[in-house]
């Protein structure tokens, strides 16, 4: 089974790694990077023994053989408390996993492969293949973008008004937020019973419930219930978990920037159940 953590960049899809890592002691694969295997393959190690306890190891000898050249990109992992490993897949590996030969022989699989993905929807899905979608109100969404290519990716060229509008280009994806989810929302139409969306802001106070919808979704057992705090992801990652907010984003716009937010994606916004901007919040003139 594959199943797809989709989401348009900045909307929460770290916390869901950390909820399934976590809470599921289950791995998810971030398509995303491309480093080389070796190194993946250390970092990683290490990246998930200090925040999960989980110790993880290469894939070798007779049970590499099924997966064929995949196999150098997968892994056997466990947390400490379980008897029994489970299978994952390293970053970087996109090249050799983004072909329907590998998507097949991993949705027929009986393992849990989970991805992260900012991809847009391929154009059918194999029976085995899920797809949870996380939606993040896109003022709040964009804003966060916007600081992300700058803090992380070290990219200056575009100001805030060219994020709003959808003017960006991250690997393969190159569209706004609302064409995005509404691309999404389509596929999600066709996967019928094996597509979930979920709400960043509706996470807030309530991860053990949403826990519980993907234990129903998906058939995977939650194994802690112990939840860890926002301030722990902050302190191991501080770029990926900036603020951790659902709620006051309007003060980094202009009264006009919130103008063009809500006229470039108000009537996709409306569709997920988000509120027009309060826009006595935004400042006279604008700050980015």
């Amino acid at each position: 089974m594959i199943v797809y953590i989709a989401s348009y960049p900045r909307s929460g899809n770290f916390w869901l790694q950390n909820l399934f890592g976590n809470q599921f002691r289950r791995l998810t694969t971030n398509i995303h990077e491309g480093q080389n295997r070796p190194n993946m393959l250390d970092v990683w190690a290490r990246s998930n023994k200090k925040s999960y306890d989980i110790n993880l190891e290469a894939l070798g000898g007779e049970a590499a053989a099924q997966y064929g050249d995949l196999s150098n990109w997968m892994v056997r992992y466990k947390s400490l408390e379980e008897p029994d490993y489970h299978l994952g897949i390293l970053p970087g590996c996109l090249d050799v996993l983004n072909t329907e030969k590998t998507r097949k022989l991993l949705a027929d699989d009986k393992e849990y492969y989970f991805l992260k993905t900012h991809f847009l929807p391929y154009s059918n899905y194999f029976e085995g293949e899920y797809v949870l979608q996380i939606v993040r109100h896109p003022g709040a969404c964009l804003w966060s973008y916007y600081n992300f290519k700058r803090d992380l990716l070290k990219q200056y060229d575009q100001d805030l008004d060219s994020v709003i509008r959808g003017e960006v280009i991250y690997e393969a994806l190159d569209d706004n937020w609302s064409r995005y989810h509404a691309q999404w929302t389509q596929a999600g139409a066709a996967l019928k019973s094996n597509y979930m969306l979920a709400r960043y802001e509706d996470l807030f106070g309530k991860e053990i419930e949403f826990c519980e919808r993907v234990e129903s979704f998906l058939n995977l057992p939650i194994m802690s219930r112990e939840l860890r705090s926002f301030e722990f992801y902050h302190e191991f990652r501080p770029t990926l978990t900036r603020e951790g907010k659902a709620t006051g984003w309007e003060k980094n716009y202009s009264k006009k920037q919130l103008e063009l937010l809500w006229k470039s994606h108000g009537e996709a916004a409306k569709k997920f159940g988000y509120q027009e901007p309060n826009y006595e919040l935004g400042a006279d003139t604008a700050l980015y």
